[in-house]
């Protein structure tokens, strides 16, 4: 087994990142040293009662399910139309919300904890609305301590070492906390090349300005050392990673580094074949636990430039809740669809990120676990081969099978 020393590319990073925890946080930097998939003691268990949980790699309980806070609503760039929307004004000058938006997050974020009785919060500094998330808490009234955090980093903001460690901080802040649960890498690069705008690092390996010093692969692993600082200074309890393909987590054991707790992806019947099955038992295999967003099949159109669009193009007319084995399977088990899809997903080893604004949904949600059942194997494999859609992300982004419909 192979000590893997400093997370760190040299001595100014980090004395740059001990010079940043120091003066926002006021915590002292103290070098950590570990063996590789070794984790250090603080990331201790949280306590949640009843609510059932997974555990990572890094001894901290994940809650199986959570709320996703990611509602686009009417964006502002012409990506498409979603049906809730969250964003609050955001940039500098502060952009306008986009038309139709409200305090949608704070009411989610409140119904979830007080009334629906979740206790995860997937967040993310993109979504545009952690102050409003912060908001929803307070007005819970349920104990920090009880709520498990998680946030992200990217890819509307830069990656790179100190912008992973600024963007931290600024997170705390939006969240007024003084911890996250769980923090993760959003995308494995950062917004897309071929859209308008594209966030600019002082981290060489990161800055796409400049061909000569920029490379995705170190730019990760740049990113991926400060994720590990913060962990090691204490101020997330457990990181991981989001939509990042089996190549992008071997590049992470080949540089020796700890592996993240987490990664988390679209995750549905549409894709399982196209993509996830390969992911899930790699991830299986190396103790990284799957999470799913977008458990529904719903579209993530939003990560797309409009002139990318004909990639994204499906075979499928309906959707999931509207799919005959899906429909005839809530029948059976006098479920409704949302629930038959959830369970398949957690009997499949995968955690999720349901989200509604609705708090007759949030408990029904919550229902596959507070009062369980079983899908039986051969029904198991019944959703397993259903039809599988094109590709849902640009393959450039997502690595799967083909580009084409699976029958």
């Amino acid at each position: 087994m192979s000590t893997y020393k400093l997370y760190y590319f040299n001595a100014r990073d980090r004395a740059e990142v001990s010079r940043l925890i120091f003066a926002t946080a006021g915590q002292k930097y103290e070098d950590i040293r570990y063996e590789y998939n070794e984790w250090p003691s603080h990331a201790s268990e949280m306590p949640l009662g009843e609510v059932p949980t997974l555990e990572l790699m890094a001894g901290l309980c994940l809650p199986i399910l959570g709320l996703g806070t990611g509602f686009y609503g009417i964006n502002n760039e012409p990506y498409g139309t979603y049906p809730e929307c969250g964003s609050e004004p955001h940039g500098d000058p502060p952009l306008p919300p986009p038309p139709g938006c409200g305090p949608n997050a704070q009411k989610a974020v409140y119904t979830w904890l007080s009334k629906a009785g979740g206790l995860r919060l997937d967040c993310a500094n993109s979504y545009y609305n952690q102050q409003s998330v912060a908001r929803g808490i307070e007005q819970s009234g349920v104990n920090r301590s009880q709520i498990f955090i998680l946030s992200k980093v990217g890819p509307t903001f830069p990656l790179g070492f100190n912008e992973t460690i600024q963007q931290t901080l600024d997170i705390l802040q939006e969240l007024q906390t003084t911890w996250i649960d769980l923090l993760l890498v959003h995308w494995p690069i950062m917004q897309h090349p071929g859209q308008s705008y594209v966030p600019k690092s002082t981290d060489p390996a990161c800055n796409t300005t400049n061909p000569l010093t920029y490379n995705e692969k170190q730019c990760r692993l740049s990113t991926w050392s400060a994720m590990l600082a913060l962990f090691d200074l204490g101020l997330v309890r457990s990181i991981g990673v989001s939509n990042y393909n089996i190549t992008h987590l071997q590049e992470i054991i080949d540089a020796g580094m700890p592996l993240p707790s987490v990664n988390q992806v679209s995750f549905h019947p549409y894709n399982y074949r196209t993509g996830r099955a390969d992911l899930l038992a790699f991830c299986q295999k190396n103790r990284i636990q799957l999470v799913a967003y977008s458990p529904f099949g719903a579209a993530d159109a939003h990560q797309f430039p409009v002139e990318d669009q004909n990639k994204r193009t499906t075979s499928l007319s309906r959707t999931l809740f509207e799919d005959p084995v899906i429909t005839s399977l809530a029948d059976t088990y006098k479920r409704t669809p949302a629930q038959i899809l959830l369970r398949w997903i957690y009997q499949l080893g995968v955690a999720s990120n349901p989200h509604s604004m609705n708090e007759t949904h949030m408990v029904e949600n919550l229902e596959i676990l507070s009062n369980p059942f079983t899908i039986s194997d051969a029904d198991m494999i019944r959703i397993i081969n259903l039809p599988q859609d094109t590709c849902d992300i640009d393959p450039d982004w997502y690595q799967c099978v083909g580009n084409g419909t699976l029958p």
